[in-house]
């Protein structure tokens, strides 16, 4: 799932997730426009942003369902009072194998055309810039299609306050499709399948904690493949949880932290328990420590180091994950999360764990009146649990609580169920307890006004949808908790196949002039209608769920398959090159030159990873083996993640001290480094720009030519053909401005690059 925000600051390129979250979070308006309840006491299925004059961008690619462009006359435009333009988009995609989710944005209150500048009407994405304005809501033509981070317009103004109203919602059909409740989850079982984000474990009260790792020596190293490498561990203490547990284990830039907290009665989050348990470079040595811990078969083993169990169809004799974990404030110690004696539950983010929990009308004091009185709402805002109509508190009063630190947090994971509040029938009854005396719409006056207010903005009848009471989330907590979804549908792959590429023959010091090239994605198609699902799962599986990194990758990955055309090299047309021992896979497994090398060689020791044990010379099974990767769907995706993380591509010998040690490729894809600007004389083109990055070209080295990494640049075949499929790759995938110009100006979108549109 491909998501990102609708503000996107030029000056956010080297922001962390958290960092971008929180600076979002900053642009919320706090006086006003806050979810799920606005002023009267009504539910308020969106947020209020301060954009300033940075352009509103669609947050996920889609189709528009439909869009007002509002007259720039005080007649048209809510009497001068607010700003009635809008933009509804709906959104498909994937967020697993078995997990199709389907939501609509919202972005309301834009700026009417007519009073943008020439420049940003020039930004609008083409079908709006060529719309005409009218006071109705009208719906797009069929099949208009919006990509992410495209320009839906400016802030408009809401009485005299400049803002936008962004909303995410869901409807009842396409909710359950998507929607994990955890409480149905039993003591022991596991969550969905369709695994993304953080690794969660929920663990039942009076477990047995150990003080050391059963396989650690001395006795706080685990003794990895290789001449004299260890893991380190620390000791814990043995002993008992009192309390029921949930432990979140987050991988970010290798490290693996888990943070522990308490569960109440009903299962809730309750407080954290004592600080988070950090184990550095635990991530960058899963490939190591699988083969340590998990010698009959380590891709099972590196499965339940990574997910916490078997996702895979690779099995190992030893069911455990020995993992080191708070269980009080004082104490740590290790437990086997896979043991089934101790009835732990194994969740994702995918089944929405922490904090989330559904709020619906049905449940308020009255439910037919679309007051927000639900009793859990009321609770949080420390008012009467069964308050009568319209008796939350006071505006202020609510955006007082509303913005307190634990308040809000709380607030953000509530999926509210209600009317849409952009349907103008039925308010005479909806809102029947705020014109009575004393509430805030008592008297002609005020009801007129805000009667005329709902009309002029309304626009349900326009969307099609047949009913209007949906789901709502907080949409900035929305995002956050999608962007760390991973898996890509095969229209957002397909994207990663560039529109142009620059093809230069030889090494990257060669002579030679660049061919300027237009891929198709025919056979792109073709090959991922089969292998897109178990692509995704080899990402999921050896961390290439970030980004960057799939950029890296699928930079190398995409020119490798010669645009995901070919999964053998040269298509197989040089059936002895090799002896056969060729280029296979999404990375181009490679045996150089077809010398086996006493099993010292990349094929067999993906075979190894396997838990099989080949045989040297080779023979029939082995040439099945690797015949496989190029013809099965999981193990042409499954042998380049693997290739991707394992260590020693590159080692220091005794006769090469100077050789660089080269381990998982995550580890170069992680390191911020800036593009640079290059260009390139091509054959009867001209002139043009590519953009080099070292951080990338580390990654590109440690997968085609490992001795070379750290040289700026080095001396290797298709080293602009990768960069110009990295640039790609970062369009699709990331959302930053993050390409220099000739002054050196970072911009959005790169020179000569044009978008693939995807049908």
């Amino acid at each position: 799932m491909l998501i990102s925000y609708p503000l996107l600051p030029a000056d956010a390129a080297d922001q962390s997730e958290t960092a971008r979250f929180n600076a979002m979070l900053e642009r919320m308006q706090r006086d006003r426009g806050l979810y799920p309840v606005t002023t009267g006491n009504r539910w308020h299925g969106g947020i209020h942003l301060s954009p300033g004059e940075e352009p509103i961008r669609a947050i996920a690619d889609g189709v528009i369902v439909a869009y007002r462009l509002a007259p720039d006359t005080l007649e048209y435009s809510g009497h001068g009072r607010f700003d009635t333009s809008f933009v509804l988009i709906r959104h498909e995609t994937e967020t697993g194998e078995n997990t199709r989710i389907v939501f609509y944005s919202l972005y309301m209150h834009l700026r009417p055309k007519g009073l943008l500048t020439n420049a940003q009407r020039e930004q609008l994405t083409s079908f709006l810039r060529n719309a005409v304005p009218s006071a109705d809501a009208v719906q797009a033509p069929a099949n208009t299609r919006i990509w992410r981070k495209e320009v839906l317009g400016f802030g408009g103004q809401l009485y005299g306050h400049p803002t936008v109203h962004f909303e995410i919602f869901a409807t009842e059909t396409d909710f359950a499709a998507f929607w994990r409740d955890r409480g149905a989850i039993a003591a022991g079982n596991h969550g969905s399948e369709d695994v993304f984000g953080d690794m969660h474990f929920v663990i039942p009260a009076n477990q047995q904690f150990a003080e050391r790792h059963p396989r650690a020596i001395a006795p706080h190293k685990i003794d990895l493949p290789g001449a004299n490498q260890f893991f380190d561990l620390e000791l814990g203490q043995a002993g008992q949880n009192n309390d029921r547990l949930h432990v979140v284990v987050q991988l970010e830039t290798g490290n693996r932290i888990a943070t522990t907290f308490r569960l109440d009665d009903q299962g809730r989050i309750n407080g954290q328990v004592g600080d988070p348990v950090r184990q550095d470079n635990y991530e960058y040595e899963l490939y190591r420590l699988a083969t340590a811990l998990y010698p009959d078969c380590p891709s099972a083993g590196f499965e339940y180091l990574r997910f916490g169990r078997l996702l895979g169809p690779d099995t190992t004799h030893q069911v455990e994950n020995w993992q080191l974990i708070r269980y009080t404030d004082t104490q740590t110690g290790y437990i086997n999360l896979a043991d089934p004696a101790h009835r732990i539950s194994v969740l994702s983010d995918a089944d929405f764990p922490m904090h989330w929990q559904k709020l619906e009308e049905g449940d308020a004091a009255s439910p037919n009146d679309g007051i927000a009185n639900v009793a859990r709402l009321t609770e949080l805002l420390q008012l009467p649990a069964t308050p009568s109509a319209a008796s939350l508190s006071a505006p202020a009063d609510f955006a007082t609580r509303a913005t307190d630190t634990d308040v809000a947090e709380k607030l953000r994971h509530f999926i509210c169920k209600h009317p849409s509040e952009w349907d103008g029938s039925n308010l005479e009854t909806r809102y029947a307890a705020l014109r009575q005396p004393g509430k805030p719409l008592q008297g002609d006056t005020a009801w007129k006004d805000f009667k005329e207010h709902v009309e002029a903005m309304t626009f349900w009848a326009r969307t099609g949808l047949s009913n209007n009471t949906i789901w709502h989330f907080h949409p900035l907590q929305f995002i956050r908790h999608y962007r760390q979804c991973g898996w890509r549908s095969q229209r957002e792959l397909l994207q990663l196949v560039p529109q142009n590429i620059i093809r230069k023959p030889g090494s990257h010091n060669s002579a030679s002039l660049g061919h300027w090239e237009s891929p198709a994605i025919g056979p792109a198609s073709t090959l991922l209608d089969t292998h897109a699902t178990e692509l995704n799962n080899a990402l999921r599986k050896f961390c290439i769920d970030k980004p960057v990194r799939q950029a890296c990758f699928f930079g190398n990955a995409v020119q490798e398959t010669q645009w995901f055309r070919y999964l053998r090299e040269s298509n197989g047309t040089q059936p002895t090159l090799h002896l056969g021992w060729y280029g296979r896979g999404f990375l181009q497994l490679t045996n150089p030159n077809g010398n086996i090398n006493n099993g010292n060689n990349n094929y067999y020791r993906y075979f190894e990873f396997l838990g099989r044990r080949p045989m040297s010379p080779p023979g029939a099974q082995e040439t099945t083996w690797r015949d496989q990767i190029a013809t099965n769907a999981r193990h042409a995706a499954h042998s380049a993640g693997a290739y991707w993380v394992w260590p020693n591509k590159s080692a220091p010998t005794q006769q090469n001290p100077n050789r660089p040690q080269v381990d998982s490729a995550n580890k170069y894809a992680d390191i911020s480094a800036t593009n640079v600007r290059r260009t390139i004389a091509t054959v009867g083109i001209g002139t043009k720009t590519w953009y080099y990055n070292q951080s990338f070209t580390n990654c590109c080295a440690a997968v085609n030519y490992p001795g070379t990494v750290g040289q700026s640049p080095p001396n290797m075949n298709g080293l602009v053909d990768r960069s110009t499929a990295f640039t790609n790759a970062l369009m699709v995938l990331e959302d930053l401005a993050a390409f220099p110009d000739v002054q050196g100006e970072r911009r959005f979108v790169p020179e000569d690059y044009t978008r693939r549109v995807v049908p």
